[in-house]
C-alpha cells in the first residue's frame, strides 16, 4: 500500500484528473450502451418470442386443434435458420443486461405468454392463423402485430453511439413484457 502511494505521489496532478476523466468517458458509454438493446438484439428477442408464443400454442391448443402442431413444425422449418440465429444476439442481450441464462429467459418467456394467453379470447384461432402466415411468410416477423399476446420491447432501442430511442417509438405495444 506504501508503494501505492509513493506511485500515486510521482504522477502530476494533471495525469490523475485525465485517468479519472477516461476512466469515467469509458463508464458512460459502457452504461449507454448496456443500457439499451441493439436493433439485431430486439429483432432476435422478437423472433424468439414468436417462436415461443407459437410453441406455447401448439401446446395449449392441440386438443382443440389437433393440426397446431403441425402448423407450427412447418413455421419452425420455414424459418429454422433465424429461429437458430436468433441465440446468439439474444443470449449477448442477456449477458450484458441480466446475467440471465438462456433457460431463463425461455422459461420467463414462456411463462409469461402462456399466462397472459388466458386473457386472450380466441387465442387458439388466432395462433392457428398467425402460424400459416407465418410458415409461408418470407419474414417471420411480418406477423408480429398479429400474435394474441403482443411483444413489448425490454428496453429502448440502440440508435448509434451514445443515443437510444424511447421505448414508445421503438415498438409500440400495451403489452407487458418479462423484466429482467
Amino acid at each position: 500500500m506504501a508503494r501505492a502511494g509513493v506511485v500515486l505521489k510521482k504522477l502530476p496532478a494533471y495525469g490523475l484528473v485525465k485517468s479519472a476523466a477516461c476512466a469515467a468517458a469509458v463508464a458512460v458509454m459502457t452504461s449507454s450502451v448496456s443500457a439499451c438493446i441493439t436493433p439485431s438484439e430486439q429483432r432476435a428477442d422478437q423472433i424468439r418470442f414468436l417462436e415461443l408464443q407459437l410453441k406455447i400454442a401448439a401446446l395449449k391448443c392441440r386438443f382443440e386443434n389437433p393440426r397446431f402442431a403441425g402448423l407450427y413444425n412447418r413455421f419452425v422449418k420455414a424459418h429454422r435458420p433465424s429461429i437458430k440465429a436468433s441465440r446468439w444476439p439474444v443470449e449477448a442481450f442477456l449477458a450484458r443486461q441480466t446475467r440471465m441464462d438462456m433457460d431463463t429467459y425461455v422459461t420467463k418467456t414462456a411463462n409469461q405468454i402462456s399466462l397472459a394467453s388466458l386473457d386472450v379470447r380466441g387465442f387458439c384461432e388466432n395462433s392457428a392463423a398467425v402460424a400459416k402466415l407465418a410458415a409461408t411468410s418470407k419474414d417471420p416477423l411480418g406477423v408480429m402485430d398479429l400474435l394474441s399476446v403482443p411483444y413489448r420491447a425490454r428496453q429502448s432501442v440502440c440508435l448509434g453511439e451514445g443515443q437510444q430511442s424511447d421505448l414508445a417509438e421503438a415498438a409500440p405495444s400495451t403489452s407487458a413484457s418479462i423484466r429482467p
